[in-house]
Parts: structure tokens; C-alpha cells; sequence
């Protein structure tokens, strides 16, 4: 058997890597590369198809709601015969929602109600003291809630500094607006 000078056996080495690394440029990298993007395409459609599938748990609860008639028994409008029973009622129902708060109210001071055709503007101020969260929680209710109450000239105030560490730091005032029906007398 013969063998090859030292300077072959180094060349067909050299060779033999090259080639190697010529396969791997060629072949390797390109499917390194596919392999990668794929796999982040992988990750961006399983995100979408988390979000498609809690979307469309919100749309069956949309769905269901819709369907059982949703909430008929609160109605968009102050339910009363007369503007001060209205009143009355707002006042109540503001006060509910200021106890669930931990807000105390202050004073409230019916204001005049105003005709918009088939409908009456019942309005009232109320001044109220609470925390931060307090306030964003009635604020909250009042707007999202039923019956529809319309916030207008809304002063927030801090107390001094000598309040510091008191459980209602702000005092609010508020004008709040709710709608009843016009066909019952003023």
C-alpha cells in the first residue's frame, strides 16, 4: 500500500472542508434560515389564534346576552312621574354608589330641570369627598351605569396638605344629568 506525501494528504483535507463548508453554504444556511422564519411564523399565528379564540369568547357572551333579551328591567331613563321624584331617585341612586365607594356625600341641591321634547332633563350638583380609586369607581358607575347619567362641571379638589394620610384626600363637585319620560307632568 502506498501512501501519499504529506502535502496530498493536507490538500484533499483542505479540499474535503471546502466542499463541507460549500454544502453548508449552499444547503445548511438556506434551511437554517427557512427553519427560523417559519418557526417565528409559527409564533405570530399561534398569538393570532389566541386572540381569535378570546375574541370570539366575548362574541359568544355578546351573543348569549343578545339573545336572553339582555337587561330589560333597568331602564336608560330616570322611571318617574315628576321632576323632584326623579330627582329623588338620582339622588338615591348616587348615594348607593358613593357606599360602595367608601365616598362620603356631602350635600346635593336639586337643579331646574329642563324640556327637550319627549324627554325632561333632570339635574342635580352633588359634592362628595373620597379617595383617588373612590372617585374613579363612582365616576365609573355613574357613566357605564343604568339609568344614563351625564357628568357636567365636574372640580376636583385636594384637601391641604395637613389632610395628608386621610381616608377621602379630594373633594368633588358634580353636576350629574338624567333623562325621564315628558309625558308625565313637570
Amino acid at each position: 500500500m502506498t501512501t501519499g506525501s504529506v502535502a496530498s494528504r493536507l490538500t484533499a483535507l483542505l479540499l474535503l472542508v471546502a466542499v463541507l463548508v460549500v454544502a453548508y453554504a449552499l444547503i445548511g444556511w438556506p434551511l437554517q434560515s427557512a427553519y427560523q422564519e417559519a418557526l417565528a411564523d409559527i409564533g405570530d399565528r399561534r398569538h393570532a389564534l389566541a386572540r381569535l379564540n378570546a375574541a370570539q369568547a366575548r362574541d359568544d357572551v355578546l351573543a348569549a346576552r343578545l339573545e336572553s333579551g339582555g337587561d330589560t328591567t333597568r331602564s336608560a331613563i330616570v322611571l318617574a312621574e315628576t321632576d323632584s321624584s326623579a330627582a329623588a331617585l338620582l339622588q338615591s341612586h348616587l348615594q348607593t354608589l358613593l357606599e360602595t365607594a367608601d365616598a362620603e356625600l356631602t350635600s346635593i341641591e336639586a337643579l331646574p330641570s329642563d324640556d327637550g321634547g319627549d324627554y325632561r332633563a333632570v339635574r342635580v350638583r352633588a359634592q362628595f369627598t373620597t379617595g383617588h380609586d373612590g372617585l374613579r369607581q363612582v365616576l365609573f358607575a355613574l357613566e357605564s351605569g343604568r339609568p344614563t347619567v351625564f357628568l357636567d362641571n365636574l372640580t376636583v379638589s385636594a384637601r391641604s396638605v395637613r389632610a395628608f394620610g386621610v381616608d377621602r384626600p379630594l373633594d368633588i363637585q358634580v353636576d350629574l344629568t338624567a333623562y325621564r319620560g315628558a309625558g308625565s307632568q313637570p
